[in-house]
């Protein structure tokens, strides 16, 4: 994203949603659409709160050692993380499919949601984008608060005193841009507004939270599953996370899939634009009575 004005940027967007929704028309539209352009704007924003501005200290070495001694792979230079290990036994037909879908997880994401709530006609799925929405600005919050390094960054810096300043790299999908003879990854990753934000991964909780809401409506559940393996696998194959990122994003993920659960029980069909159905009356049942008309035996 561009760094125009964010208050000026922000305002059209909501002016924009506000507009929309106010015709009857687009307002299941506007109301899918909203979170997705709110979670843009704060994504964007997160370089004025990077830690080579806030000072936070960034978490270089925690996040390795858990991988380590949860799902370290022994070697005979030593125990290895899985993320090291895999960039020692890389192919091109695993460079282009990890490349592929981890480019495509907002694009595959968002094509569910879609199909879920207008191409399924499911009023319930309208909190979707919502509680992708919510998945994000948690995963935010604690990427400000608590900064970890990713696989690549000690792969290229090391475990020592964190350089804030770091720029952002595209690692291992730079596989995917020379296999190809493009530069998609390095384009992307080269804006990216947050360098130590590996930890929770919320492309591994993102495709989990599709997972999930397609259990529970029974539908494309092979294909969010198959989705949601092939992204937690890309994430380590192409260094950007470790096993432990995602399994962050995931917790976080399952939290906000229950809590959206509830409240969508809790407040119904009514909130979401549309009228609930009217239920039928019973066969052979007569009109209702009249307020205050005395009943009979």
């Amino acid at each position: 994203m561009s760094n125009g004005p964010p208050v000026f940027r922000l305002l059209l967007g909501g002016v924009a949603a506000v507009v929309v929704a106010m015709c009857h028309r687009w307002r299941a539209f506007a109301l899918f659409a909203s979170p997705l352009l709110i979670q843009f704007l704060v994504y964007d924003r997160q370089r004025v709160l990077s830690p080579a501005v806030t000072g936070v200290r960034i978490n270089v070495t925690g996040p390795r050692d858990w991988e380590l001694a949860w799902f370290g792979v022994r070697t005979d230079h030593g125990p290895m993380t899985p993320a090291e290990w895999m960039q020692d036994h890389t192919t091109p037909v695993l460079d282009a499919l990890c490349g592929l879908v981890y480019l495509l997880f907002m694009v595959g994401f968002i094509a569910l949601a879609a199909w879920w709530r207008f191409g399924a006609r499911r009023v319930e799925a309208q909190a979707i984008t919502w509680a992708l929405l919510a998945l994000h600005l948690i995963g935010y919050t604690i990427h400000l608060l608590h900064p970890t390094a990713p696989p690549w960054y000690v792969e290229r810096y090391g475990t020592g005193p964190a350089v804030a300043t770091a720029p952002p790299e595209a690692a291992g999908g730079l596989r995917f841009d020379r296999l190809l003879g493009i530069s998609w990854f390095s384009s992307q990753y080269s804006g990216s507004s947050s360098v130590f934000g590996a930890l929770p991964s919320l492309h591994v909780g993102q495709t989990f939270l599709a997972a999930l809401f397609a259990w529970r409506y029974r539908s494309l559940r092979v294909v969010t599953a198959g989705f949601f393996g092939l992204v937690l696998l890309a994430s380590v194959y192409l260094n950007h996370h470790y096993i432990v990122d995602g399994i962050v994003g995931m917790a976080i993920a399952g939290l906000v899939f229950a809590t959206t659960v509830h409240v969508v029980r809790r407040t119904g069909a009514s909130r979401s634009g549309e009228s609930p159905p009217v239920r039928p009356p019973r066969r052979g049942a007569g009109p209702p009575p009249a307020d205050g008309a005395a009943s009979t035996r």
